[in-house]
């Protein structure tokens, strides 16, 4: 579990994010698009080679070579205690999800937010099924894959398909910093044999993000744990200057704090 100096940067973050007009979030219910860059790249994280300059092309898909549709309609005891007004909306909210799908089998955005609703209610295979038929119809979205990456680490407790799913998010889109923090949390907290990627794949985000403060201090986090001081002092220090250079006072005072305890 992150601890309470952790979380406090994580707030100081998250409030420069919005302040900058950018949100990020777990469950994902906005536009596939993202910011572009001008000039197209190739990384290889882990095995993965990546190319692009940040924005997404869904490719249409030949209806032969689509998978079944998964089931509309599933009978199962869902695992999420809810007070009966909140599961009574969520319900409504499925039901008028699988109309739209009857009406019209392939509407993307339906099948997220089905997979969505489904998920709130505790139905984790119900939503891991919605999304991955999204990732068949919709395979340059990466809406899906980071949806899957989230709920496979956390709730169907199945590491590899989490790192796979949040390996692709991070091939589709190099430059969203969800996609690296996803994969750097499911190695440092659960597939720790993984470990030891971690500074690759950090290091990768930010070079694609340069003013992202909380890559930089993931970084400096992961060099402490691993008790490699040099290298945690040497991240928090360019953290620093990245908050210094967007003008956030506050977490360079934080950072600044947290450093001086670096031994």
């Amino acid at each position: 579990m992150m601890n309470k100096k952790n979380i406090g940067i994580a707030g100081l973050i998250v409030l420069t994010l919005v302040a900058a007009g950018i949100f990020i979030y777990r469950d994902m219910r906005g536009d596939t698009e993202g910011g572009e860059s001008t000039t197209a790249t190739t990384t290889d994280i882990s095995g993965i080679s990546m190319t692009g300059d940040g924005s997404i092309k869904v490719i249409p898909i030949d209806d032969r070579n689509l998978p079944p549709a998964p089931s509309l309609v599933r009978s199962v005891e869902f695992k999420n205690t809810l007070a009966p007004e909140v599961k009574a909306i969520i319900v409504t909210r499925i039901e008028e999800n699988i109309k739209e799908l009857k009406s019209d089998p392939k509407n993307v955005n339906e099948w997220i937010m089905l997979g969505v609703n489904r998920k709130s209610l505790g139905d984790y295979e119900g939503a891991r099924d919605a999304w991955e038929y999204v990732k068949a119809v919709a395979p340059s979205s990466i809406i899906a894959w980071n949806n899957l990456g989230d709920l496979y680490h956390f709730y169907l407790k199945d590491y590899v398909k989490s790192e796979e799913n949040w390996k692709k998010t991070i091939a589709l889109k190099p430059d969203y910093i969800q996609g690296y923090s996803g994969l750097v949390d499911l190695y440092r907290y659960s597939f720790k044999v993984k470990l030891s990627e971690t500074p690759t794949i950090l290091k990768a985000g930010i070079a694609k993000n340069p003013d992202s403060v909380d890559l930089q201090v993931m970084l400096a986090h992961h060099y402490q744990d691993m008790k490699q001081t040099a290298e945690a002092k040497d991240a928090y220090n360019k953290a620093i200057e990245t908050a210094e250079r967007i003008k956030n006072d506050s977490l360079v005072a934080l950072l600044k704090s947290e450093l001086s305890g670096v031994k």
